[in-house]
């Protein structure tokens, strides 16, 4: 949305090219057209909506880190399976004995 439309569009409040920018990706998080988005700006207020654009900004963080530590536990299970996988069959190995 530019700046300029999302002026024409609210009654209560105008907004600056910062205000527009901080809260621009919940404007794309709820997929709402132009107006609808404009309405809940004029009854929440801009710095209410700034305000909960860092919390789920934390939020998006949070939920990264646990992923991330998610694929960090299975790659290190992963590679302990691999460990003793790779013991037993040098154990093979190393004890045949032909007949």
């Amino acid at each position: 949305m530019m700046l300029e439309e999302a002026n024409e569009q609210l009654k209560t409040v105008q907004l600056t090219e910062k205000q527009l920018w901080q809260i621009n990706s919940l404007y794309c998080i709820l997929n709402l057209d132009k107006d609808d988005f404009c309405k809940i700006v004029d009854l929440v207020g801009v710095d209410k909506l700034i305000q909960q654009q860092s919390r789920y900004e934390r939020f998006d963080k949070a939920e990264q880190e646990l992923r991330a530590k998610e694929r960090y536990l299975q790659a290190k299970k992963r590679l302990q399976e691999l460990e003793d996988e790779k013991n037993e069959l040098e154990n093979i190995v190393n004890n045949y004995k032909p007949i």
